[in-house]
């Protein structure tokens, strides 16, 4: 297929048009603002990158980093933003589909860290209901974290008459707490994971509901 050169005057330079990377230079990626098809132009591939977040979906399913690291690697942008999914199998092999706070619902793609800190020892408990050494190991297993501590339950049926199983998420394993037995008078009101808006967070507890992490 033969294509016409790209004039861009305002660059002063002359780009040749293509409909695909195996039509640019080795150095280039063909950019058209389409995931497929269409005519774009050849522009020459970042060789560095700054390192900011700025996630953003490449064509190819992978969240990067920002557009430059896309770029680098020849890939056009499906999103600005990281790449959208319902679950692990949403995501290229060496992501995960991540969210803060919440077991089940849609995340974003996000990469499995490579190494993570043996310092870190704060104990953390996976949506998977497995108990991980931290975070990072969490991660690098591709399981989204439901508290902040080892896993030991899953409702509040699988913990003592004065505990209620506690996590940083609605959906997914906790931890058996204590409810407390007296609160102070007045505190911050919040919402609880089954609806009701509570005096605070410690009546929430004292009453064995979890708050939303969006409260």
């Amino acid at each position: 297929m033969t294509f016409l050169l790209a004039c861009d005057t305002s660059a002063g330079r002359i780009d040749q048009a293509c409909s695909s990377n195996s039509d640019c230079a080795s150095n280039e990626l063909c950019a058209t603002g389409l995931c497929e098809g269409g005519i774009g132009s050849c522009i020459e591939r970042p060789s560095t990158c700054e390192d900011v977040e700025n996630p953003v979906c490449g064509c190819d399913g992978r969240t990067y980093q920002a557009e430059c690291f896309a770029s680098r690697e020849g890939v056009r942008l499906a999103t600005n933003q990281a790449c959208i999914c319902e679950d692990n199998g949403g995501c290229v092999d060496d992501q995960f589909c991540a969210l803060d706070d919440s077991c089940g619902n849609p995340g974003t793609c996000l990469p499995r860290p490579e190494s993570c800190d043996p310092s870190d020892t704060q104990e953390v408990c996976g949506c998977d209901g497995v108990t991980y050494p931290n975070e990072c190991n969490a991660f690098q297993s591709a399981s989204r974290v439901s508290a902040l501590d080892a896993c030991d339950c899953a409702t509040n049926d699988d913990c003592g008459q004065s505990q209620f199983c506690n996590a940083i998420t609605c959906d997914g394993p906790g931890r058996c707490e204590e409810r407390p037995a007296g609160c102070p008078p007045e505190g911050p009101t919040v919402t609880g994971c089954d609806g009701v808006r509570y005096d605070s967070a410690c009546v929430s507890a004292a009453l064995g509901v979890r708050v939303r992490p969006d409260s």
